[in-house]
């Protein structure tokens, strides 16, 4: 069964742009991952510094899997010097 991860993150101030800039690249990497089916990253419209990372993996332990490799801190190396926050983070099913 797929997991679906659901990351929210909050910029620091004034580094919404480069933060979204950042998400991009950071999709390219991750999206290279064994066992991601696929990534998203979408920006709040109430909440400019607000952003939501979506990535569907083949199984939750894909995740881990990528947050113990070497590209993981290639991945975050796009987006980090923006980030204020991880606000919250989840894995989920598809009903």
């Amino acid at each position: 069964m797929t997991a679906i991860e659901l990351a929210t993150f909050r910029a620091k101030p004034d580094h919404g742009d480069a933060m979204a800039a950042g998400l991009r690249a950071a999709i390219g990497v991750i999206a290279e991952a064994d066992g991601c089916l696929g990534a998203t990253a979408m920006r709040c419209i109430e909440r400019a510094d607000e952003f939501i990372l979506r990535v569907e993996w083949t199984a939750v332990e894909k995740h881990f899997d990528f947050r113990d490799s070497a590209d993981f801190p290639r991945y975050r190396s796009h987006f980090g010097e923006h980030l204020e926050e991880l606000v919250g983070f989840a894995h989920y099913n598809e009903l």
